[in-house]
């Protein structure tokens, strides 16, 4: 039975800019996917803008053929506001190069923003570990910079949000909540799914 299982599920590599995006991005997708997928981290140790450093890129690569996964999902920030065509551009070619390089298995998760995004598609998560109400606007992907949008938050509460903290709040978000309140998660979500069947 245990040969049927491990069978039956796919190694999804993950690739971000920090450690906190990534054990993030686990999280949510292990909420929905987990039964189907095993979850592996490509190359933690780059982060940043040292993700579009030509030199760290071959050595990504090089983890990539190591560690063979099935599905690699790339997380970048854009950063910017998602009208900003000049930097969603600049990604969209970083994600290209790192999908030829990854056999054309990977798809791309680009968050408006920040990551943090997500945390305020579905905030009641958020309002009870920070026993606050933080009103968020109908989108999400409105908010200039949603990691201190949560910061302001919570600067008068007992506890302080903290980047750090993202995994953990995504791991209680509502998935469907989600993917109902941010355009972009719903576009990843809808191509990653029909990706694993």
């Amino acid at each position: 039975m245990a040969n049927e299982t491990a069978q039956s599920t796919s190694l999804v590599g993950l690739l971000g800019e920090s450690p906190n995006d990534t054990s993030s991005l686990q999280a949510l997708l292990g909420k929905r996917y987990g039964e189907r997928v095993r979850f592996v981290i490509i190359s933690p140790e780059i982060t940043g803008t040292q993700l579009d450093s030509p030199k760290f890129q071959h050595i990504i690569r090089a983890n990539y053929r190591f560690k063979k996964p099935d599905l690699i999902v790339v997380t970048r920030d854009l950063d910017a506001p998602e009208s900003d065509r000049p930097k969603r551009l600049e990604r969209l070619l970083f994600f290209r190069k790192m999908n030829r390089g990854f056999e054309q298995r990977s798809v791309f998760l680009l968050n408006v923003q920040a990551m943090e995004a997500l945390i305020a598609a579905d905030i009641t998560p958020f309002n009870r570990k920070y026993d606050c109400t933080c009103p968020v606007p109908a989108d999400p992907m409105t908010i200039v910079d949603p990691a201190k949008f949560l910061k302001d938050a919570t600067a008068r509460c007992r506890k302080h949000y903290d980047e750090g903290h993202c995994a953990e709040l995504l791991a209680e978000a509502d998935y469907d909540k989600l993917l109902a309140n941010c355009r972009y998660f719903a576009a990843f979500d809808q191509e990653f799914s029909q990706r694993l069947a």
